[in-house]
C-alpha cells in the first residue's frame, strides 16, 4: 500500500482510513500499556518504600517500648525518691525484727544477712533479676508492682530454712576457727535460746 498519510482524509479510501485507524488504535494501546506499567512500576516502588516505612516504624515504636518498659524500673533518675523511700521501709523493717537493739544477739549474727536478704526475696518474688528492675507503671495504684513490693517488704520475715542455713554457716565459721570472737559469745548465747537453733527467732 503507497503511503498515504500526507493524505487529507477526505482523499483516503475506506480501507486506507480502516488501516490509519487499526495503525492509530495500536499506537494508543502501546502508548497505554506503557503509561499502565509505569505506573504499575511506580505503584510498587511506592508499595515498597511504604513497607520500609512501617516496618522502621514498628521497629521504632518496639525500641520506644522497650525503652518505656526498661526505664520506669525503681532504680531510674525519675523515681530517685520512691527508691530512697522504698530502701529506707526495707531497712525499717529489718531493724524492727532486730527490735532496733544492736546489742542482741540476732543482730550481732544475723544483720550482715538480713539487710540482704530482704532485697533477694522481693526480686525473687516478682521474679526479677534485681530489685532495681521493680516496674513502677501505675505505681500509685494498689495493684501496681511497686504498691505489692511495698505491702511484701512491711511484713518481711526471713524463712527458717534461710536462718538454719546462716547458723549452719557461722557454725562452720566457727569450728574453722574464722569466726569472730563477738560473733561466737552471740551464736552461744544464740543457740542456747533457741533450743540450738530450732526456733526461727524472726517468726511471726
Amino acid at each position: 500500500m503507497e503511503n498515504f498519510r500526507t493524505k487529507a482524509i477526505a482523499e483516503m479510501t475506506k480501507n486506507e482510513r480502516d488501516y490509519l485507524r487499526n495503525e492509530l488504535n495500536e499506537v494508543d494501546k502501546k502508548d497505554i500499556n506503557e503509561q499502565l506499567e509505569l505506573i504499575k512500576e511506580q505503584s510498587e516502588k511506592q508499595k515498597a518504600r511504604i513497607d520500609i516505612i512501617e516496618k522502621e516504624h514498628e521497629k521504632t515504636q518496639t525500641e520506644v517500648e522497650n525503652l518505656k518498659k526498661n526505664t520506669n524500673v525503681i532504680c531510674s533518675p525519675f523515681h530517685s525518691k520512691r527508691k530512697r523511700n522504698f530502701n529506707k521501709l526495707c531497712k525499717s523493717r529489718v531493724w524492727s525484727l532486730f527490735n532496733n537493739d544492736i546489742d542482741s544477739c540476732e543482730y550481732v549474727l544475723f544483720s550482715s544477712f538480713l539487710f540482704k536478704k530482704i532485697y533477694g526475696d522481693i526480686a525473687t518474688k516478682f521474679d526479677l533479676d534485681s530489685w532495681h528492675d521493680l516496674n513502677m507503671e501505675n505505681y500509685e495504684q494498689e495493684n501496681s508492682m511497686y504498691s505489692q513490693a511495698k505491702e511484701f517488704a512491711n511484713y518481711w520475715t526471713p524463712s527458717g530454712w534461710y536462718i538454719r542455713h546462716c547458723i549452719d554457716s557461722l557454725i562452720e565459721k566457727r569450728d574453722n576457727g574464722v569466726l569472730s570472737s563477738e560473733k561466737c559469745r552471740a551464736l552461744t548465747q544464740y543457740l542456747k535460746s533457741t533450743n540450738n537453733g530450732e526456733i526461727n527467732p524472726f517468726a511471726a
